[in-house]
């Protein structure tokens, strides 16, 4: 028996979600651009921060801030999706469990936020504040490697690097203080990473594989709009680009400039703004990925129908042809 006959369900990614200030018309209209854009350049990655307070477990103020690059998807049954589309959209993609499970999808990893009555109920937090640090770790582990390297940095810097040459290693505050400091030997530096990288996957690598987990973490709880279990009971699955490689090519590309261009003429309030990621500011656009995770990858192939309301299959039909089945609802 296959997946998908065992589960009476399948994937959805519905669009656009209405906004406040716009008529049900102007709604349908702008979710046509982005299925165009979507048939003709791929499924985008949208960027979002994900903020995590973790004070309670740190004892001081303390907050992760994590940018995500995800596009959605919903596990629902058909009986499901008419109010699963009033909420996030009109027009609704329909993907077999295992067509999107087969080009890399996965569920999200919902995190509880902690209670301030418990402290065991920071556990997920705990875990989630460790995967941070653990890529900070590896983040200075690989830094040491390619600076102890003599012919990568004679490559770099264009110069003869003695294979001998002292690291002054320095340990600071937030201030940017000096705390402590040691001289070691790029040597010894050396000999210890290939002891710690034996028969170890690369360290950039592990730091590209705990994004790919940054990037699933999710709260539990929605608490914008007072609702317990709210992200849980969505039985969110996502399509992630990561850090991480797939057959020595990223998994996602960046948007050329036309194609931001044309983002912006979509929805230029959402792909504007402006997100603070590492201390400086970019627009959405820029931070945004295009699925494409393998050559000549289409991901219009996966869809295997498009639910939308009955008055706009014509609409529908003139931007994706014959070759996708339209289901048409009230």
């Amino acid at each position: 028996m296959s997946i998908d006959v065992a589960y009476d369900s399948r994937f959805f990614h519905c669009f656009p979600r209405p906004k406040a200030d716009e008529s049900e018309d102007a709604t349908f209209e702008r979710g046509l651009k982005i299925l165009a854009f979507m048939k003709e350049v791929g499924i985008v990655l949208a960027p979002e921060i994900v903020e995590w307070d973790v004070s309670l477990v740190s004892g001081c103020a303390e907050q992760h801030r994590v940018l995500q690059r995800r596009a959605c998807f919903t596990e629902l049954g058909v009986s499901e999706l008419g109010a699963h589309s009033t909420a996030f959209g009109p027009i609704a993609l329909s993907f077999s469990t295992s067509g999107l499970r087969g080009v890399g999808a996965m569920p999200v990893i919902y995190v509880p936020q902690g209670m301030e009555a418990g402290v065991l109920s920071q556990i997920s937090t705990f875990c989630m504040r460790g995967v941070h640090h653990t890529q900070a770790v590896l983040r200075q582990l690989e830094t040491l490697k390619e600076a102890s390297d003599p012919t990568l940095l004679a490559t770099r810097y264009g110069a003869t690097i003695s294979p001998n040459l002292i690291l002054t290693l320095q340990n600071t505050g937030q201030t940017g203080e000096v705390i402590t400091e040691y001289g070691v030997s790029a040597t010894d530096v050396r000999h210890v990473l290939q002891h710690v990288g034996f028969n170890n996957i690369p360290f950039d690598h592990s730091i590209g594989i705990l994004n790919v987990f940054q990037n699933m973490f999710y709260p539990t709880d929605n608490l914008h709009a007072g609702e317990a279990l709210g992200y849980y009971r969505q039985r969110e699955w996502r399509l992630i680009a990561g850090g991480i490689n797939f057959g020595g090519r990223p998994m996602g590309r960046e948007l050329s400039a036309v194609e931001m261009a044309r983002l912006h003429e979509i929805d230029t309030r959402f792909w504007t703004q402006e997100l603070i990621v590492e201390g400086a500011r970019c627009q959405r656009s820029a931070l945004a990925l295009v699925y494409d995770p393998l050559p000549s990858w289409c991901f219009f192939d996966l869809v295997q129908t498009i639910f939308v309301p009955k008055h706009r299959v014509a609409q529908v039909r003139a931007i994706v042809g014959n070759a996708v089945v339209l289901c048409p609802y009230e």
